[in-house]
């Protein structure tokens, strides 16, 4: 896939910004071109009425996971943002942890189409249990939109 620059640090500088991901403790940790990989624990703070992991938290995770490995082959220049997303909760996201992996399924000078994956992990077991497939807009000449 096609880069431009730096884009690792361009993608590492850009997620450090994200307050969200902070506030779950989202950490980032691979950085390839048009993929992404992200851990964040289970935290009972973003847990709904069962117990589990809420939807909203788990797609913010996943939205941005699709977001930055579209950013990762994005121009220089260039800002991202979520035009459409689909969400498919596959099983309650109840580990202590998951992975979060986002790709490129194609890139284009408009719009960028990707997915990201949800894993639970669990000592030595690796359940998927949401998937998103979302578009991601390539902004250009937005001085509000950057990076």
């Amino acid at each position: 896939m096609k880069t431009y620059g730096d884009y690792e640090a361009r993608v590492r500088e850009s997620f450090a910004r994200q307050k969200m991901m902070g506030q779950l403790k989202v950490v980032l940790l691979e950085v390839r071109a048009g993929e992404v990989v992200f851990e964040m624990p289970f935290q009972d703070a973003f847990t709904q009425q069962h117990g589990f992991m809420h939807a909203g938290a788990m797609t913010t995770a996943l939205d941005t996971a699709a977001g930055f490995a579209a950013y990762s082959v994005m121009p220089a220049d260039a800002g991202v943002l979520t035009i459409e997303l689909k969400v498919s909760l596959m099983r309650p996201a109840r580990a202590p942890r998951f992975r979060i992996v986002g790709r490129v399924l194609k890139p284009g000078r408009s719009v960028t189409f990707t997915e990201a994956v949800a894993y639970g992990l669990d000592n030595d077991a690796e359940v998927e249990v949401a998937r998103l497939t979302a578009s991601m807009m390539v902004v250009s000449g937005r001085d509000e939109v950057t990076g």
